[in-house]
């Protein structure tokens, strides 16, 4: 038994903040949530202090890549407060990870894993490096059987990407349905997104081919998204440099009308968003990537040249001044539109690619929440994307994502209010994972372990 003492309990809820509370932990589960002063700590409990501080839930990271370094990768997240994570690219690889920690061996967050990505011909990963390769289909037998190769693998979900032709896109979703198992992942360029909306994709991941959809003229922006076709030799630069032509004219004919359309069949059929504005802020502006970020200690020496190749094979590429320029307005358009599916009521998720340039796992989940609130959503909002929406939109519930009797002690304790501020979320005291404390000291040695292991590769 363990007595947090004393603290401010935000508990994700929307419920007001709650002074000098106690928490009570057995066996990794949260028993009471009471005032301080009616709660009585029980004989033989440990007494952890946390006057002046505040208690949160862990948070999720609803988009995740995290092959490789598997005394680094994991750790990272818990050592930053993200103690669920959604991944998005499945492997034999992840699943043995997520064993392993769940098993005891390794600290690493709850996983949620996808099975293999599922793209169509030519795949936009086909001169890419990746440690796993797609899973690519042509026709609608292929797309089927990849379903039960995903299930089959012991995939949570059923992952989807942008190449699908609509043939292959609704075999996927008709066979997943058939069968039990839920699909999220990128919109397709040659299904329109409303068609999407409606077919039961849960999630959709990233502001890409958001605005054909919301524009006055839907059907010929959606006509543009179907006749983009990926060059040899150039998949994911020339892919990019298309959909940003797109972006740009559905992005200046939005109609109102259209918009709160497509934002309340999202809201009504459950649909959650992704959005990933820390991704899309490397890509839409590269030059604020640092390559020599401090924090880039914690990772393998080899990052930072994954970095610059994806900076300038898939990023830079052939891209102008003039495609420069109009990225920079689209990401400020980007943050517009997920204010405006906030008040639509739209779930949003927090989520943050990590492996693109510049996204650090577990960091990066930080500057994603500041993004939030940067583009118009409350501080509270924010941290709701982090912890009870993704709990919620997951069915795991007793994953914590509130801080309430009979969830999982899956916690982070701070210094600051992130009410006040959302960057506060940075200033983390300890963490609790499966009900383990891991206090400053403790936490402080772990991440040194993080760092040495990074070095050894």
């Amino acid at each position: 038994m363990r007595a947090y003492t004393h603290a401010t309990v935000i508990d994700a809820t929307g419920a007001p903040p709650r002074p000098d509370h106690t928490v009570l932990v057995r066996d990794g589960v949260i028993t009471t949530v009471a005032p301080a002063s009616v709660t009585p700590v029980p004989e033989g409990a440990e007494v952890v202090d946390l006057t002046g501080r505040y208690l949160i839930p862990g948070l999720t990271d609803a988009h995740t890549h995290s092959n490789g370094a598997d005394r680094v990768i994991p750790a990272l997240y818990v050592l930053n407060g993200v103690t669920a994570v959604r991944e998005m690219w499945g492997s034999d690889e992840v699943r043995r990870l997520r064993a392993r920690v769940e098993a005891g061996d390794l600290l690493g967050p709850r996983w949620t894993v996808a099975g293999s990505l599922i793209d169509g011909a030519p795949s936009l990963w086909d001169d890419a490096p990746n440690p796993e390769p797609p899973t690519v289909v042509a026709h609608a037998r292929e797309a089927r059987r990849a379903v039960h190769e995903s299930r089959d693998a012991g995939a949570d979900f059923v992952k989807v990407y942008s190449r699908l032709d609509a043939e292959c896109y609704h075999a996927i979703l008709d066979e997943a349905r058939r069968v039990g198992i839920p699909v999220a992942g990128h919109r397709s360029d040659h299904v329109p997104f409303v068609e999407q909306i409606e077919s039961g994709q849960r999630s959709f991941e990233h502001v890409h081919g958001l605005w054909p959809a919301l524009s006055r003229n839907p059907e010929a922006m959606e006509a543009a998204m179907d006749r983009i076709r990926i060059e040899p030799d150039t998949y994911y630069s020339s892919w990019f440099h298309q959909v940003t032509e797109v972006e740009w004219e559905a992005a200046n004919t939005l109609g109102p009308a259209e918009s709160a359309s497509v934002f309340a069949r999202m809201a009504a059929n459950e649909v959650a968003y992704c959005p990933t504005l820390v991704m899309h802020r490397a890509l839409d502006l590269p030059e604020r990537v640092r390559l020599t970020d401090p924090r880039l200690r914690y990772m393998p020496p080899d990052t930072t040249a994954l970095w610059e190749y994806v900076l300038e094979a898939m990023y830079l590429k052939g891209r102008g001044a003039e495609e420069s320029a109009r990225r920079r307005v689209l990401f400020e358009l980007r943050r517009a539109a997920v204010a405006a599916m906030d008040d639509a009521g739209v779930r949003l998720l927090a989520g943050t690619d990590p492996q693109t340039p510049g996204v650090l796992p577990g960091f990066g989940l930080h500057e994603e929440l500041e993004l939030m609130v940067g583009a118009g959503l409350s501080p509270l909002r924010a941290l709701q994307t982090a912890t009870v929406e993704p709990a919620r939109f997951l069915g795991r519930e007793s994953w914590s994502g509130t801080v309430e009797p009979g969830r999982v002690a899956d916690l982070l304790v701070l210094d600051a209010d992130p009410l006040a501020d959302i960057r506060n979320t940075t200033r983390i005291h300890a963490v609790v994972i499966r009900g383990r404390h891991i206090g400053p000291e403790e936490r402080a040695t772990l991440l040194a372990g993080v760092e040495t292991a990074a070095a050894e590769g």
